[in-house]
């Protein structure tokens, strides 16, 4: 009764992470609207720059992470598709080192504009409901691999942690660096950080000055950052 019960609990779980796999990348939205509804940035002071800085670095960080697990992928995986997909077993590079480098890229990248917007009780929210969700989302990938893969992913749970970075097990990765996955993969990532970053410095100067300096400044790195997205979606489609 015990073992159906853990069972039954097991697949719940999973396909709470299936759910979630399909809709990850409208899940987050909800949630920052909630945050800009109902939480406002805090003045610093003289932090404001170095709390902006330290943002950056870290969703730059994250992207960096994004880059390393994309750039060295093999081809036939789910990307940004709604369905699990892995027609091959990565286990060089970076996924050598944590199992899952895209989703701890994604949470410094969350955490990084979180920084950025300066209110503690967000950031603790938001946090929340980004490690639940890859909490569900690994789950679910987990039983995908192992069903598919069998031993030779079990073995690889065993010696590559899901989260903790153990850099005593790298393998240098099989495939050559690809800058044209990067370039056309990781386009809506960077577009999304830089945006959101203009984004959050107009509203945190409106929302503790009442009024932008010099609006011009976030318009026109808006416009280029539109101009540069949309070129690279239609050499994507060429």
């Amino acid at each position: 009764m015990a073992k159906l019960f853990r069972e039954n609990k097991t697949s719940f779980k999973i396909g709470i992470g299936d759910f979630l796999f399909k809709h990850r990348s409208f899940t987050p939205i909800p949630l920052i609207i909630i945050v800009i509804l109902f939480f406002r940035p805090i003045d610093c002071g003289k932090f404001n720059l170095i709390l902006n800085l330290c943002g950056l670095v870290i969703s730059i960080v994250g992207e960096l992470v994004r880059v390393l697990g994309v750039g060295f992928s093999f081809s036939g995986t789910s990307g940004r598709e709604n369905y699990l997909r892995a027609d091959d077993l990565n286990m060089t590079g970076i996924y050598s080192v944590l199992r899952n480098p895209l989703y701890i890229g994604n949470v410094l990248i969350y955490s990084g504009m979180l920084v950025v917007f300066s209110n503690l009780f967000a950031i603790l929210v938001f946090s929340v409901f980004i490690i639940l969700q890859y909490y569900f989302i690994i789950l679910s990938e987990e039983d995908y691999l192992r069903k598919k893969y069998g031993k030779a992913f079990d073995l690889y749970l065993k010696n590559v942690s899901r989260i903790v970075p153990n850099f005593k097990n790298y393998k240098k990765p099989i495939l050559k660096f690809s800058l044209k996955k990067i370039i056309f993969n990781e386009n809506d990532s960077i577009f999304n950080i830089l945006m959101m970053f203009v984004l959050i410095l107009a509203y945190k100067e409106m929302t503790f000055y009442g009024s932008i300096d010099n609006p011009k400044i976030y318009v026109i790195s808006g416009v280029l950052l539109i101009f540069v997205y949309a070129i690279i979606k239609i050499l994507k489609k060429h």
